[in-house]
């Protein structure tokens, strides 16, 4: 089944006209659009629609030429004088009338009138040929295909799956889900190692793509090319021929977000993504970047890759960067410093966006982090969100030389011991802006089991915190782990109330807009009795002293594997589906349920 519903909890409004809610069903495998028929969804005589508060919805269900009504749960909608029952579904039929009660700041004026009525005409086009320049170019029609505002708002909430399936209720659907998939779908140029030569693949996009600039999404992923040298067929040089030639300004392309992927092997590679992105550098909004590079010679040398100054990407708010070492790399161990000049034009070219992420090995995001500030931290003055995965002396570094607020901030490499201190001082400085927060604390080379507490500012805006801590590691899938047997052991202060001499937390005061906190980290071979041993305290510093106290705003709160029960491991536990009455977490409805019994 096809589900298409208006919200009705929001009111879309053309002009000052305020649009009922409503659903239609169909069943699209079954029957066809001839079978199906036209339909409009009202239409009214009152010229004043403007001024009232609409809020009821209709359920419309057809299928070979039958159709049926149901009004939507708890309102009051009365059919040609009888009153709707939001269990059972009604016959309707053309002409059929409903009356429902119009309201104006909420006080009662009157009833309204809608009838059901077959469409008069079959298209937009057809439509204004006739009635343009009548007199009843006043008449307020909703129609499917003349309120495209409407129904693209009501596409734009459907996932991509429902909107493949609404394209095959009728020929007007189609007309109207193909633009809104073009633009939450993505091109993809993926190479296949079964393809003798990628570029033969241009050529059905050029057949298919008629209106290219409505699909701005892409995702290329560039084949392996062999060297110059040892291309005895042209391999290469036929697919950058290729790529060029479908890439021609002349074909239109409004490419707003790419993302890019591939081995880089040679400068040949380098250069090629290099023209590649330059191409969008007037439209890009979105670009992510996979490198996975080739950084040293087979002697060991350091590789030189080539530079682009002027490139700027001028409208360019989201860069996301993925630096690893390509998998091709030489065995022999890569210099302790990497020079990496290629990174300057990149670190030139983004200065207007807002978001920045990082991820990869962190020797090569510590070195893009250097070029930043490098060029300058006062140039990303529109920077507001940020992931770091680098040196954390780098990543503190950078921020401390940042003066505009932050509403994200990502540090994913554990912060040492010695970095603490810089880090709250950090923390201090963002703390008014800071709407999301996530960092890790490694433990190692510490005392066991000994307690410390860190310094945490009060975070007026902030919505989302995420905090692990233990002995870390980096696994092979290029993530942090932090383990936690018998490391120390983390709690949290915040600044006392005044009065009080308690660093405990009150929520309405150091964390009055908070929504998500996890703490749960990757515990690897750890088992439950570790867990708890090892977080509680951090828990505890996270539960109010005073009984009664709770946090209303808090949704989602993570601190447990599937395998754990909280209620027999945890000291607090039943206090916290008092603490926390509208998480709604599997374990926490589990454990509110244990202790309600």
């Amino acid at each position: 089944m096809v589900f298409l519903k208006l919200n009705l909890t929001r009111k879309l409004i053309i002009g000052r006209l305020s649009c009922p809610t409503l659903t239609i069903k169909s069943t699209p495998l079954a029957t066809s659009w001839e079978t199906q028929g036209d339909f409009i969804f009202f239409r009214t005589t009152c010229t004043q629609l403007g001024t009232w508060n609409w809020n009821f919805g209709l359920e419309i269900l057809c299928e070979d030429h039958e159709y049926w009504v149901k009004a939507l749960k708890g309102d009051e909608i009365f059919k040609d004088g009888v009153k709707l029952d939001d269990e059972v579904k009604k016959p309707l039929n053309f002409g059929d009338t409903f009356t429902m009660i119009k309201r104006r700041n909420d006080i009662s004026g009157g009833l309204a009138i809608f009838s059901f009525e077959k469409r008069e005409y079959r298209n937009l086009l057809e439509y204004c040929r006739k009635t343009c320049a009548s007199d009843n170019a006043k008449e307020l029609n909703f129609m499917l295909d003349r309120n495209q505002l409407i129904f693209s708002k009501v596409l734009s909430h459907l996932s991509v799956r429902s909107l493949k399936n609404a394209r095959l209720v009728c020929r007007h659907w189609d007309e109207e889900v193909t633009p809104v998939l073009q633009k939450k779908c993505a091109i993809k140029f993926v190479d296949d190692w079964k393809t003798f030569n990628p570029s033969l693949k241009f050529s059905p996009y050029i057949g298919e793509m008629r209106n290219v600039s409505g699909w701005p999404n892409w995702k290329i992923t560039f084949p392996d090319l062999p060297a110059k040298e040892d291309d005895q067929k042209n391999f290469g040089a036929k697919f950058v021929i290729d790529l060029n030639w479908f890439l021609k300004p002349r074909r239109g392309h409004l490419v707003k977000t790419l993302s890019l992927r591939g081995d880089i092997l040679s400068d040949q590679d380098y250069g090629l993504r290099l023209d590649t992105v330059s191409r969008f550098e007037d439209t890009l909004e979105e670009l992510c970047v996979h490198f996975e590079m080739r950084l040293c010679n087979s002697d060991g040398t350091e590789k030189e890759f080539s530079s682009r100054p002027g490139l700027c990407f001028k409208v360019l708010k989201k860069l996301s960067l993925e630096l690893s070492e390509s998998m091709f790399s030489s065995s022999q161990a890569r210099p302790d410093t990497l020079t990496a000049s290629w990174m300057k034009t990149w670190a030139d070219a983004v200065k207007h966006v807002t978001s920045i992420s990082i991820i990869g090995e962190d020797i090569l995001g510590s070195r893009f982090v250097q070029e930043l500030q490098t060029t300058g931290t006062s140039r990303y003055k529109n920077l507001r969100e940020i992931t770091l995965t680098c040196k954390p002396e780098d990543g503190i570094n950078f921020l401390a030389d940042l003066n505009q607020p932050l509403s994200k901030m990502t540090l994913t490499i554990p912060l040492k011991n010695r970095h603490l201190p810089d880090f709250e001082d950090l923390l201090k400085k963002f703390a008014p802006s800071l709407e999301l927060l996530s960092f890790r604390v490694s433990m190692d080379k510490l005392k066991k089991k000994s307690r410390f507490l860190m310094n945490m500012p009060r975070f007026p805006k902030l919505k989302s915190l995420d905090i692990h801590f233990g002995e870390d590691d980096f696994l092979e899938d290029g993530n942090w782990y932090c383990f936690i047997k018998n490391v120390p052991r983390l709690s949290l202060a915040f600044p006392p109330l005044p009065g009080s001499r308690d660093d405990v937390i009150d929520y309405g005061r150091h964390l009055p807009e908070i929504r998500s906190i996890v703490v749960t980290p990757n515990m690897g071979e750890d088992d439950e009795d570790d867990f708890w041993d090892t977080y509680s305290d951090l828990i505890d510093s996270l539960l109010p002293n005073e009984v009664g106290q709770s946090c209303k705003t808090l949704q989602n709160f993570v601190i447990l594997r599937d395998d754990i029960e909280p209620e027999t491991l945890y000291l607090q536990a039943a206090r916290l589906p008092e603490i926390f009455p509208n998480v709604r977490n599997e374990w926490m409805v589990s454990l509110r349920g244990m202790i309600d019994n």
